[in-house]
């Protein structure tokens, strides 16, 4: 069994994490592609973030997209910091095979620095993509670095970078204007039918 753990705040899902999704589970096979929405990032500890139940919901409309996807609530359950090493050890004891973490290109340039995050690198496999606004010589350069010293297995998928991020998505969402573009049907009539944003 090969799976794959796509954590974030999913506020809101969008196109950019399927088509990541969809790449990890084709290219490397994947049995089972598992989002799971955090409770609160310890990154975004000051910041506002949709209720989980609405970034759960949201979720939950993309999953027939591919038979690989699967919801998990485990971080949105503790209700507190999700620090991703805690979470990779308590998935790597429960299910049998071989655990994949999926992450944005950007946070391969500071996945080092995040509470044993040098642990994270030596001990499981690392899925990425590249994002736009992100350097890519720096960060082909950033993950050379990490498979010198931790000899991190980083595979980096073949798929073109979309121009999205949720911050915009809400932006755009907040203003009224149209969100067709970054987000799937589901999530789009989702928002617009909770108001979410607004």
């Amino acid at each position: 069994m090969k799976y794959g753990l796509f954590g974030g705040s999913f506020d809101p899902i969008h196109i950019g994490h399927i088509r990541l999704a969809e790449a990890a589970v084709r290219e490397l096979k994947l049995d089972r592609m598992i989002f799971m929405p955090n409770y609160i990032s310890p990154f975004k500890l000051n910041q506002g973030v949709t209720p989980a139940a609405d970034r759960i919901r949201m979720i939950e409309t993309v999953l027939p997209m591919n038979p690989a996807f699967e919801l998990s609530e485990f971080e949105v359950r503790r209700e507190g910091p999700s620090y991703t090493f805690d979470t990779l050890d308590y998935f790597n004891s429960e299910y049998d095979g071989t655990l994949y973490f999926i992450l944005g290109y950007d946070s391969i340039m500071t996945i080092d620095s995040w509470y044993r995050g040098k642990e994270i690198l030596s001990l499981y496999p690392l899925i990425t993509g590249r994002r736009p606004g992100t350097d890519d010589e720096a960060g082909r350069e950033k993950i050379s670095e990490l498979r010198r010293l931790y000899n991190a297995d980083i595979t980096v998928l073949e798929l073109e970078p979309y121009e999205a991020a949720s911050s915009d998505i809400r932006k755009l969402a907040s203003e009224g204007k149209p969100i067709d573009r970054y987000v799937s049907k589901g999530v789009k009539e989702y928002i617009e039918k909770h108001g979410l944003y607004r």
